[in-house]
């Protein structure tokens, strides 16, 4: 089968990596296609994949968003409605662009989705799909409001397992931006805060814990999701690492001591090789709830004191809070295998 994937942040980049890998052992074929977005389209590179860049990131404002995905739906049907062989089937976690192209041209659509708090996106997008997939930690009725119950299927995991069970970090990201391995590395990323579901605008909680740590004997490195971010964090925080194009970053959280994300994706991937991680996302996550209950070193932690009197502790005891996942990792399911039994069927 030709199969349509499409990415369009990091994380989808990742999983549509793995996704791609495991169906082309099966003997089927896949494209990419994804956006010019920071960083989205350096992981692929870091892969080692050729995806198809389609349009762009539209940014912070509503019309912004909306003329970027209207011009980049018509440039995705030029695309894929003018192949020799279409693709059977598309496969993405809820992109609105390329499900409306997908509908249109009568491609069954099987959707991924971890996000029932993005109720904008999940409005436009799974009511097209054929199936969704979510993980067992979500309950179904909180998808109500846009798919029905019967058209979920669900499993035993997080979409991060589909990269993470088999990754084998390397050292070189370490050198590559002037770190040793014996360095008390923190990872720090800010929130999703231009998506439209995100409620709390700008990134001061992340200022003000940078702000103290920055007192401590500690390295930090910060991811910025945009452009601008980029600028702002560097006039403000001259002395912390900012890398300028997408790294190893799941080999650096390994050898991290600690990684605090506004959001839930690096979170996960922390948690799930033992790093512990802290989210500071505007509402509990099930899925993170989830992991938490299973074991791993994941916590959600908003309120500033609290925050930081958990950071000391684990950097004056670093080996007491890492732990070895890989009994618990290893009975986890990714989102690979509904789909390929799904296209078994």
């Amino acid at each position: 089968m030709l199969i349509w994937l499409e990415a369009l942040t990091p994380k989808q980049a990742l999983l549509m990596i793995s996704i791609k890998r495991e169906l082309e052992r099966r003997g089927h074929h896949c494209i990419i296609t994804t956006r010019r977005h920071d960083y989205t389209v350096g992981i692929f590179r870091i892969w080692g994949e050729k995806p198809k860049i389609i349009g762009r990131y539209g940014g912070e404002t509503l019309y912004g968003k909306l003329k970027a995905s209207l011009s980049r739906s018509m440039k995705l049907a030029e695309y894929i409605g003018r192949k020799e062989k279409r693709p059977e089937i598309h496969i993405s976690l809820s992109s609105p662009d390329a499900s409306r192209v997908a509908f249109g041209l009568r491609i069954p659509i099987i959707l991924l989705n971890d996000t029932p708090h993005s109720t904008y996106v999940n409005r436009l997008t799974l009511p097209l799909a054929e199936k969704v997939i979510t993980p067992r930690a979500i309950p179904k009725k909180l998808f109500k409001y846009a798919v029905e119950e019967d058209r979920i299927i669900q499993y035993n995991g997080v979409d991060e397992v589909a990269w993470i069970r088999r990754f084998k970090p390397n050292r070189k990201v370490l050198r590559k931006l002037g770190l040793r391995e014996k360095d008390k590395i923190i990872v720090i990323r800010g929130g999703e805060f231009k998506a439209s579901y995100y409620q709390r605008k700008g990134n001061i909680m992340v200022d003000k814990i940078i702000e103290k740590l920055e007192e401590e004997n500690v390295k930090i490195v910060y991811f910025p999701r945009y452009r601008d971010e980029m600028e702002r964090m560097r006039r403000k925080h001259p002395k912390i690492i900012i890398p300028i194009k997408a790294v190893d970053a799941q080999s650096l959280m390994k050898f991290s001591t600690l990684v605090i994300t506004g959001g839930g994706t690096m979170a996960r991937e922390a948690a799930l090789m033992g790093t512990p991680s802290i989210y500071l996302f505007q509402a509990e996550l099930p899925v993170n709830r989830w992991l938490m209950e299973k074991g791993f070193p994941i916590k959600r932690i908003t309120d500033y004191e609290k925050l930081i009197d958990y950071c000391m502790r684990i950097l004056e005891n670093p080996d007491k809070y890492k732990i070895n996942t890989s009994k618990i990792l290893s009975k986890l399911e990714s989102p690979i295998q509904p789909i390929t039994k799904l296209l078994e069927e």
